[in-house]
């Protein structure tokens, strides 16, 4: 049985930031017709510090065979430079089963996760240029902020975290500098700048991501100011709470990748709900933007946000992707089972 390996250098080597970005459009759209997509996932708690044990399975009719993705969060990790995701993706064929592919799962969550909020900043945002505010400094963070940087009017970053010291006001190289390599081996963004506090990030931020996996608000409502699009990665449970309740008073419209999965999950979501500042009706699904039903934002002073919960489609989607890319450019590396 022969199975294609692909690494992280694989991986990027045959995708584009468009690509990545591509892929999560597409995704959002197949999240909407829940017709053409299979998928489950189920996560337990592990003996690590805050750690979990997670699996997610998709499957696309007529494009991808079933996608499985497995592994482990050790938000510790920041602390060592790693990733907090720690996993693997395989892809079997759509009509036997057989794994034809192993793939690097941090490298895989990473993009689609970065190139999901991507997405919805392309269909929510203002046309800018933009300053984009980043609160956290891991990878998922740098992640975004490379792709931003590549397909979007981007003039400035901030980032805020607590790993930052706050004498150290710019980055040039760590971890979202120029010289950092972003899908396709381009260099991308410009210097990035330590914002004073999170209410200096917000109040100078067109663009807004929370790449944290906070138990309590790192934005406040009062901090945003007219216009502001905010996107949000790691609210994604109910005990995630990445945004105040404030935010959810002050958004003209709220966003998510599956509607359905956000209301059992999404922390913030599920806190305006039970306090009566957002109804699920109001909850839009991004994919009504992207397929041009939904106008989306309809003035320069609304505050928009969307929350990823991040869909095992995402990753279905993406790899499959790059297993084809590579399978075309021979590049991987072949091993029996």
């Amino acid at each position: 049985m022969d199975v294609l390996v692909l690494s992280d250098a694989h991986i990027r080597a045959v995708l584009t930031a468009a690509d990545v970005v591509a892929t999560q459009d597409h995704a959002f759209l197949l999240a909407a017709d829940q017709e053409r997509v299979r998928s489950a996932h189920t996560h337990h708690a592990t003996f690590a510090p805050d750690g979990m044990a997670f699996v997610h399975s998709a499957a696309v009719q007529d494009e991808t065979g079933v996608v499985i993705k497995s592994g482990t969060q050790h938000p510790g990790n920041a602390a060592l430079g790693l990733p907090a995701v720690q996993a693997t993706v395989t892809l079997h064929d759509p009509g036997t089963g057989a794994p034809v592919a192993v793939l690097n799962g941090a490298t895989i969550t990473a993009l689609r996760t970065a190139g999901g909020l991507v997405s919805a900043a392309r269909a929510l945002a203002l046309p800018g240029p933009h300053t984009v505010g980043v609160l956290g400094a891991g990878v998922q963070a740098a992640e975004f902020v490379r792709l931003m940087c590549e397909l979007m009017p981007v003039e400035r970053v901030l980032v805020w975290s607590p790993r930052l010291h706050s004498g150290e006001r710019h980055l040039d190289r760590r971890p979202f500098g120029p010289e950092a390599s972003s899908p396709g081996g381009r260099a991308a963004g410009p210097p990035v700048e330590v914002a004073a506090s999170p209410a200096d990030l917000c109040a100078r931020s067109s663009v807004i991501a929370t790449c944290t996996l906070s138990r309590t608000p790192v934005v406040e409502g009062a901090w945003l100011r007219p216009g502001t699009t905010v996107l949000t990665m790691g609210s994604y449970a109910p005990d995630r709470r990445e945004l105040d309740l404030d935010c959810a008073r002050r958004a003209h419209l709220t966003f998510t990748d599956l509607p359905a999965q956000a209301l059992r999950a999404n922390g913030p979501i599920l806190e305006a709900v039970e306090a009566g500042v957002l109804t699920p009706d109001e909850l839009r699904p991004l994919a009504g933007v992207l397929r041009g039903d939904d106008p989306g934002r309809t003035g320069d002073d609304q505050i928009l946000i969307f929350h990823g919960n991040g869909l095992g489609v995402q990753d279905a989607v993406l790899a499959w992707r790059a297993r084809t890319r590579a399978r075309a450019a021979g590049m991987g590396t072949m091993v029996v089972l």
